[in-house]
């Protein structure tokens, strides 16, 4: 069986459509390739971790099937009720952040932004607060 003879190619070269399913689906696989190579944990590591997590026994295999990419061997989706504990076991968000619409990503990072200028601006309150009182001293 080849590939579909109605499939599209996108901009950045990846088939929209293939014999092995959506490229969204291509690239959410070879993000959670990346993500579990990434953590520097193997992938029969985070199967352990990620049975005593979510309480079912998860194979190394059942990852190699969810992330496989090549047309040979068992191909299956990752469950999406595993991606929390998949972020957590491996210290990435990026899986949960891919799945977000464009608006809530958007939101995301605006809540980034704010927290991490409320950090910026306690600090430099605090410096403030150190130099007032230093100055006060050599009065």
């Amino acid at each position: 069986m080849g590939v579909p003879t109605n499939h599209t190619v996108s901009g950045d070269g990846l088939p929209e459509k293939t014999a092995l399913g959506t490229r969204a689906e291509m690239i959410f696989r070879a993000l959670l390739a990346d993500t579990m190579k990434q953590s520097g944990k193997s992938r029969a590591q985070i199967a352990d971790e990620l049975t005593q997590i979510l309480g079912g026994r998860i194979a190394k295999n059942v990852l190699d099937d969810c992330v496989r990419s090549r047309r040979r061997g068992r191909k299956v989706r990752f469950p999406a009720a595993w991606i929390p504990a998949l972020c957590e076991v491996t210290g990435s968000d990026e899986p949960q952040r891919h799945l977000l619409s464009g608006r809530l990503r958007h939101l995301l990072v605006i809540g980034e932004n704010v927290t991490d200028a409320a950090r910026s601006l306690a600090c430099a309150q605090e410096a403030v607060a150190q130099l007032t009182k230093q100055a006060k001293r050599h009065e």
